[in-house]
């Protein structure tokens, strides 16, 4: 685990090696990390591995609440060493910032949701012939899910090994998995429906367009598409 107190190098704190201020709201703090990241980036040809590596280092302490308010805390006992120390910032508002920083993560992996499931459902509309009211009920249904019990899915998106940038998108793959899973468990108590199997469609198609957004080793780490289609019927289209 990485040492929120020994983060701040020679080059500066990690908010100079961004080139931003310590008071700078998250959503700058990101665009600054994007900007840098895109330049750095070794796949680009003047890209810098080591360079990377170290803004990913800093920009894991810095994106998430608990921990950039803890390295705050640190860069504060360093520059008042000799003076008093200033006194906490009252639980309340560290658990407001945490509360809204999982909000906002909350609205963008339903938002990737909502897209995945409005394309899966023209997609299946379109394959099948029928009205794209046919899955919107279920689409609408499924993505309301992915809102739910955000902490543990980001618990199990970084568990898998999510970059901070894709952390929406793979918490969106395991709700879309949680609710494979469910439907399976479903269906062992009962006969296989055609909205079972709709759903299924559904939820397959909705998987390989979110897994486009990730790389295939993280795909892999999540189990895959759960291809719950071919669960239930033997066949995957």
């Amino acid at each position: 685990m990485t040492d929120s107190s020994s983060m701040t190098t020679n080059q500066g704190s990690l908010y100079e090696q961004f080139g931003v201020a310590s008071t700078v709201s998250q959503q700058e703090l990101k665009r600054a990390y994007r900007k840098l990241a895109f330049s750095y980036h070794p796949d680009r040809n003047a890209g810098n591995s080591s360079k990377m590596q170290q803004l990913n280092r800093a920009w894991f302490i810095l994106s998430d609440p608990d921990r950039r308010f803890k390295y705050d805390q640190s860069l504060r006992r360093t520059d008042t060493s000799d003076a008093p120390q200033k006194p906490r910032p009252p639980t309340g508002v560290h658990r407001s910032a945490k509360a809204k920083w999982f909000e906002s993560l909350r609205r963008q992996s339903t938002r990737l949701g909502l897209e995945s499931a409005k394309s899966a459902t023209r997609a299946l509309a379109t394959r099948h012939k029928c009205p794209k009211e046919t899955y919107a009920d279920l689409a609408e249904s499924i993505v309301r899910g992915l809102g739910s019990d955000i902490k543990s899915k980001s618990q199990l998106a970084r568990k898998a090994g999510s970059a901070p940038l894709d952390l929406a998108l793979v918490v969106a793959l395991v709700g879309i998995k949680q609710h494979c899973e469910k439907l399976l468990r479903a269906c062992t108590a009962r006969e296989v429906s055609q909205r079972d199997i709709r759903e299924a469609q559904l939820l397959d198609r909705m998987w390989d367009n979110l897994a486009h957004g990730i790389s295939r080793d993280i795909e892999m780490q999540l189990g895959g598409n759960p291809r719950v289609l071919k669960a239930l019927t033997g066949r995957r289209v």
